[in-house]
């Protein structure tokens, strides 16, 4: 089954799923969308849990909101749930560790890596050029027009396109393309 055929999480099941929506965090439960205002007490502590597991990310969240307690979980779940997909963030299994969204601050971001989940594909880590090059991939784009959206002479943008191909153990564009849909990165 495809994804395009599944239910998102939190429409007919138990699930939780966060995601921003015009800067604002939004939650899907119940089968509703809801603000992020109105957590359930359960959620916000399974969130507080989470946060005082992680302490790297605690201080990260303590220097962005000294202050507000509230700001510091919702930055926390924009952060680390951004993205509207097909896994629940917290089911009945527990809390997933992160997915990767499309943060406008990526690259920007002094809390990239420990707030929001570095991405990694069957255990290779993504670098900025990876995913960019993974999303180009999933287009209709020819090798030529992709290496020059990326700046790159045409040999370096084959040289990266082969390394690529090799950490992630594919051999086409439409592998690329599946295992991009399934992280997120598209």
């Amino acid at each position: 089954m495809t994804n395009k055929n599944k239910m998102l999480p939190g429409m007919f099941d138990d699930g939780i799923e966060f995601f921003v929506d015009n800067d604002r965090v939004k939650v899907l439960s119940s089968g509703s969308v809801k603000d992020f205002t109105e957590l359930p007490f359960a959620t916000i502590q399974i969130l507080k849990d989470e946060i005082k597991k992680d302490k790297r990310a605690r201080a990260h969240l303590l220097d962005l909101h000294p202050v507000g307690e509230y700001k510091r979980l919702e930055q926390f779940v924009k952060c680390r749930f951004g993205g509207l997909d097909y896994t629940a963030d917290i089911s009945h299994e527990g809390i997933q560790d992160g997915e990767y969204w499309d943060c406008p601050l990526h690259g920007n971001c002094a809390s990239e890596g420990v707030l929001c989940k570095a991405v990694s594909i069957n255990g290779s880590p993504m670098s900025a050029q990876d995913i960019q090059l993974a999303k180009l991939l999933a287009t209709d784009h020819t090798n030529e027009l992709i290496a020059s959206e990326m700046n790159l002479p045409l040999g370096s943008f084959h040289l990266a396109k082969k390394k690529l191909y090799q950490r992630l153990g594919v051999r086409t564009k439409q592998e690329v393309t599946t295992l991009s849909h399934r992280h997120n990165l598209i």
